[in-house]
């Protein structure tokens, strides 16, 4: 029997449709807390769990085959018009997969920090910093929260949801995901006249280094936020971040 995706749900199902899609660090609606009680006032916002991201755990698949699943979902549940697409770092890769579907009307589609490069060089050294989070999770638990800055925003929910996610990777699945960070091929161009695309990418953020590919890519406008590091402006100044992701949150509060 094949493993069903899991998807989280928010809001009101009569208004436009927010798909979120996480990244590895923050897996599930953790990746979103602080933006969901903005969206969800004007938005109907889904957050797909990624598979080999996710607990109960499933078996990781390619970001191609997750974004299938989301589009199957969309189609089951009689979506096609998303009002908000965001991915992040990894998600990014596959909300970039979706904005290849032309049937589905994107009105705004934002990629913070996309993982569109191409190298396995790259790829080797996040498997190592992958696996060595992945140790310190299994041997120290909760601890691990105590002393990584990243995760000062996150709740204890949220956090044990994430110490069951890495406690379940096992080395195959952690090389896969970090491979799969560094091993996309953009096309030549996206055609997308109708959907306004914008990147992001933090002035401190390692994820930078997909700059060039994506000003090749001549597709969206490209921000880079001041003093910022990889995820980090998300959970900083969520309101800030959905104005610069062109919503206007405030309107809504």
């Amino acid at each position: 029997m094949e493993d069903v995706m899991i998807f989280e749900t928010y809001g009101d199902k009569t208004k436009p449709v927010a798909l979120l899609i996480h990244c590895i660090f923050y897996p599930g609606a953790s990746n979103y807390r602080g933006i969901i009680p903005y969206l969800e006032k004007g938005y109907y916002v889904v957050v797909p769990r990624l598979e080999g991201l996710d607990y109960p755990h499933h078996d990781f698949t390619p970001r191609v085959y997750q974004a299938d699943k989301i589009v199957s979902w969309l189609k089951e549940n009689k979506i096609d018009h998303i009002g908000f697409l965001l991915g992040a770092s990894f998600g990014a890769a596959v909300a970039f997969e979706i904005l290849k579907e032309l049937w589905l009307k994107i009105d705004v589609a934002v990629l913070d920090a996309p993982a569109l490069k191409q190298s396995k060089v790259r790829g080797m050294f996040f498997y190592m910093e992958l696996k060595k989070l992945v140790k310190e999770f299994k041997t120290r638990g909760m601890k691990v929260f105590d002393n990584d800055p990243r995760y000062k925003y996150v709740s204890m929910s949220d956090k044990e949801y994430i110490l069951n996610v890495y406690k379940n990777l096992d080395n195959d699945t952690i090389k896969k995901l970090s491979f799969s960070c560094y091993d996309y091929t953009l096309p030549s161009a996206i055609y997308r006249p109708d959907t306004k695309i914008k990147f992001l990418f933090g002035e401190k953020d390692k994820a930078r280094m997909n700059l060039p590919e994506i000003k090749n890519l001549h597709s969206g406008e490209i921000k880079i936020i001041e003093g910022m590091d990889h995820m980090q402006y998300i959970f900083d100044k969520p309101k800030d971040y959905l104005n610069d992701c062109g919503l206007n949150v405030c309107s809504r509060i």
